[in-house]
């Protein structure tokens, strides 16, 4: 049975097709596009584990080598550490070889680099997770649950679609809890290589305004139902989808008070939606909004759906 839903996946397949139908990019674009999603992807990846520094300290940490006042070097370390981590990735992604241990013991050297001593090392001590119904294994275990987890990723034996496969890593690898600490932050690194290497865009960013949810269906997925967090970074997926096309296509865009108007459904009702991810709108700040594509392309699909049931 999928874990991802129908509707949202077939809606990132579209997206897909009219992005991929639009490359090769500029360079120019992709550039400036890298850019801004570095410094964003920075910020949320670092706030969901308790960093301090705001998008706008993160910016000045990253572009003009600040320091911010108030606030711990820790946090400064781990901001001016992720652009070399995020490189990292992607060479993993565009690398030949299979993701093999190295990278991933890399990866984690780059996200605690100068932080933590124990950076690119497994841990080699028991941990208990605060607030968590599972035991991570034991340390003399980590290696081997690694190299497993690194073959069943190659193998694939479930036939996962991409987005299912690079969720379920990263879900298994924070579960193994191979690290001291920076386990959050090397898994979705690694999830972004797995989905880059499958034609996905860079970068697929978990929002710290999600940290709630994502914690949340991290804990589902250790009760054993993933598809709650197979869906909420498939609709990160869609995100990162929805940044590209809304720069290159310029499409335009609709408050959900605006896209009531053209409607029967109330605001109300087309929020409920977008929280559900039935329709493809996106967050800007605390807004929803929608292209008035992905608005019509919704009308279309419930009047078909109708007659259908006719």
């Amino acid at each position: 049975m999928p874990l991802i839903s129908k509707r949202i996946h077939q809606r990132i397949l579209e997206k897909k097709k009219r992005l991929d139908a639009l490359r090769p990019l500029p360079p120019s674009l992709l550039a400036r596009m890298r850019g801004e999603l570095i410094i964003e992807y920075t910020y949320d990846t670092n706030a969901i584990e308790g960093g301090t520094l705001t998008l706008r300290e993160t910016r000045l940490v990253l572009e003009e080598d600040l320091t911010i006042g108030g606030k711990p070097l820790r946090d400064h370390l781990e901001a001016r550490n992720h652009p070399k981590a995020i490189e990292h990735m992607e060479e993993i992604a565009t690398a030949v070889r299979e993701i093999d241990e190295d990278a991933v013991l890399r990866t984690h050297e780059l996200v605690l680099l100068g932080v933590d001593e124990t950076a690119g090392r497994y841990r080699t001590s028991t941990v208990r997770i605060a607030g968590a119904t599972f035991m991570p294994p034991p340390s003399g275990e980590v290696r081997q649950r690694i190299l497993d987890l690194l073959g069943w990723l190659r193998d694939n034996p479930d036939e996962l679609t991409p987005i299912e496969l690079a969720a379920l890593f990263h879900h298994r690898l924070v579960q193994i809890h191979p690290f001291n600490e920076g386990n959050g932050r090397t898994a979705r690194l690694l999830m972004n290589a797995i989905l880059i290497r499958n034609g996905y865009p860079y970068i697929t960013n978990i929002t710290h305004r999600d940290r709630a949810r994502y914690l949340r269906t991290l804990s589902e997925a250790d009760q054993g139902n993933t598809s709650p967090l197979v869906n909420l970074i498939a609709r990160s997926v869609e995100r990162a989808f929805d940044t590209y096309l809304n720069t290159i296509e310029e499409p335009e865009i609709l408050s959900l008070a605006e896209a009531a108007q053209h409607t029967t459904y109330s605001q109300e009702y087309l929020s409920l939606l977008a929280r559900r991810g039935s329709i493809g709108a996106f967050k800007r700040g605390r807004n929803w909004y929608i292209t008035r594509r992905d608005l019509e392309r919704y009308i279309k699909s419930i009047e078909a759906k109708r007659r259908k049931n006719r």
